[in-house]
């Protein structure tokens, strides 16, 4: 096959596989233009959200490019598809709950409910904390937290950004919350035992 003057478009799913395992780009945009509105509407009734439904279509089709080698030709591709669409979007739903938690604990520490001196004063002290535990983060996952929960970027926003893969923005928000969720809770382990030992001086 004279890979210079193929069109991709008159190829079998099979034939493109086959490329595909070559490595030809081509094959794999070819692919995408197959199966991408179909799989975005099947990742779209279960995300209920069209950026993110966006955002899974990509990072399937990039996991897809990872894992060429391993496709079988025999096999029909559109289950290996939503096999792995399946996969990441449960491990997504998952992550983003997780995150969810984390951020509502943080927020507990920096949304006073009520106007009260006391409360304003605890929420300046609060503000004080997150921001230090922010500042402690490592430079790049500093980064990608700030334009993520305080700009509100979207993982791919972030990507483009700081020239890095979607995988890389998950992973460094998964560290970044982990970490301030540990500082804000230590602080205030300190903060309790303080407390305690100057009750016990007194």
């Amino acid at each position: 096959m004279d890979i210079a003057t193929v069109k991709y478009s008159e190829l079998s799913e099979k034939e493109l596989i086959f490329l595909l395992h070559e490595g030809h780009e081509g094959a794999l945009r070819s692919l995408y233009d197959i199966h991408v509105k179909k799989l975005h509407y099947f990742i779209l009734r279960t995300a209920k959200s069209r950026q993110l439904a966006e955002d899974v279509v990509q990072d399937v089709f990039i996991k897809i490019w990872e894992t060429r080698v391993l496709i079988d030709p025999e096999q029909p591709f559109r289950t290996y598809l939503y096999t792995i669409a399946k996969r990441h979007l449960l491990n997504l739903l998952k992550r983003l709950q997780h995150e969810s938690g984390i951020l509502n604990e943080i927020r507990k520490y920096v949304d006073p409910s009520e106007n009260t001196t006391e409360l304003q004063v605890e929420y300046s002290e609060s503000n004080v904390m997150l921001t230090e535990a922010i500042s402690k983060l490592p430079p790049q996952c500093k980064e990608v937290f700030i334009r993520c929960k305080m700009q509100g970027l979207s993982y791919k926003q972030v990507a483009a950004e700081l020239a890095i893969t979607e995988g890389t923005v998950n992973s460094q928000m998964v560290k970044a919350l982990r970490s301030i969720r540990e500082y804000i809770t230590f602080k205030n382990a300190a903060l309790a035992l303080l407390v305690f030992l100057s009750n016990l001086l007194d």
